[in-house]
């Protein structure tokens, strides 16, 4: 079996659940923390639930009912009432959400929420201290989001429940935002392999047992990994990260485990699709995945899962029937196995390529028709060399 490659013989998968990974003591489970992907209440979702945000959670509350708490990506700002909204440049929208929409991050268990992604800076730095202070009115922290390079990067340590030794890191960092932090400037906490392991120094000073990264990272329109963000995200776990994750695409992608250099495994889950989207380009962009790590009372882990989601016709996660659960899972198993073989790296270039000049000339014509030539000049000048090696990739493997 390649290094990297889940145990799929011994592996558990039921129409609720896949059962990735169970350490060989056996142990119970004290605590268990979920890692969703992207919680965007925005655009067109409907809340048609009496309850309002709280019990729009009930279609995918049984996914929830064991866990302690929900580490997810709010990828939208909030409260934003009066602030000013930036231009776009090219294709997208400007997204944000009410204060009300946080009590469904409250119903899943969420104490801490990562904000570094590519709508933080929506409605400037006032967006990004609204929200802020929108979440610690409701006792939640905000990670990844508000600070320049000259500070450390901000990680959340959380306690498990009784006085055992569940006390697991968790730090959230991007790569798919324009809006990066630079040294004299506050931004999204970028995520690079220097900045991670301060992140993980700041962790363990605190006590963390276990550590996980919420990264913003990966490519619209396909469920295969960027290979620089494969890179990335690997090294990242080399260093000592337990658990990194990834979420952008809105689509589920595959997992890897590490094994190389490590007392013990590691993994990397490359796409984790959404929880709540008012924004779905593709059926394919209502599946989504939720990791599930259960912890000993020592903080050991002791399991690791994965629970399909499946986004309504309303926006909202729902635990999806075990037909629909069975296809979901067995997606997330073959793109994981054409990770481990590597041919995810060849039918990654294959369909960006295929998407990428479309794209361009689709966001040129909305920047020009917003803003005219400034905001054609602003697009032409956001053409990076990875999206040209992409390019180059597709027409040249």
């Amino acid at each position: 079996m390649n290094k990297h490659q889940l145990d799929w013989a011994g592996a558990l998968m039921t129409d609720r659940n896949f059962v990735l990974w169970e350490s060989e003591r056996g142990e119970p489970i004290a605590a268990r923390i979920a890692i969703a992907g992207d919680f965007l209440p925005a655009g067109n979702v409907e809340l048609r639930h009496a309850e309002g945000w709280r019990g729009a959670t009930g279609t995918l509350a049984p996914h929830f009912e064991d866990i302690s708490t929900t580490f997810a990506n709010l990828e939208c700002a909030i409260d934003t009432s009066g602030l000013s909204a930036r231009k776009l440049v090219g294709l997208g929208d400007i997204v944000s959400a009410p204060p009300e929409s946080l009590d469904y991050l409250l119903a899943i268990g969420s104490v801490a929420v990562g904000f570094a992604n590519n709508h933080s800076y929506d409605f400037g730095a006032a967006g990004v201290e609204r929200t802020r202070q929108a979440l610690a009115g409701r006792n939640l922290a905000l990670l990844g989001a508000g600070r320049d390079m000259t500070s450390p990067p901000d990680v959340f340590v959380w306690q498990g429940p009784g006085t055992g030794g569940v006390r697991v890191g968790l730090w959230a960092a991007a790569k798919a935002s324009h809006d990066l932090a630079q040294s004299d400037a506050e931004g999204v906490e970028p995520a690079t392999l220097p900045r991670a392991r301060q992140a993980l120094e700041r962790m363990k000073s605190r006590g963390a047992r276990f550590s996980i990264a919420l990264l913003h990272a990966g490519v619209l329109r396909t469920n295969y990994p960027d290979p620089a963000d494969v890179k990335l995200m690997d090294a990242m776990t080399d260093a000592g990260f337990d658990l990194v994750a990834a979420s952008h695409s809105h689509r589920i992608s595959g997992a890897k485990v590490i094994r190389s250099g490590r007392n013990r495994p590691g993994f990397c889950f490359y796409g984790l699709g959404s929880i709540v989207s008012g924004y779905i380009a593709a059926p394919i962009e209502r599946e989504g995945i939720i990791v599930v790590a259960g912890f000993g009372s020592g903080g050991d882990l002791a399991s690791l899962e994965v629970r399909p989601v499946l986004l309504g016709a309303s926006g909202f996660g729902e635990v999806p029937p075990a037909g629909t659960s069975r296809i979901i899972l067995d997606r997330f198993r073959n793109l994981s196995g054409e990770i481990a073989d590597a041919s995810a790296k060849r039918l990654f270039y294959r369909e960006v390529s295929q998407n990428l000049v479309g794209l361009y000339l689709r966001d040129a014509h909305a920047a020009f028709r917003e803003s005219g030539v400034p905001g054609l000049a602003r697009k032409t000048s956001r053409i990076r060399m990875r999206h040209l090696r992409r390019l180059a990739h597709g027409f040249f493997p």
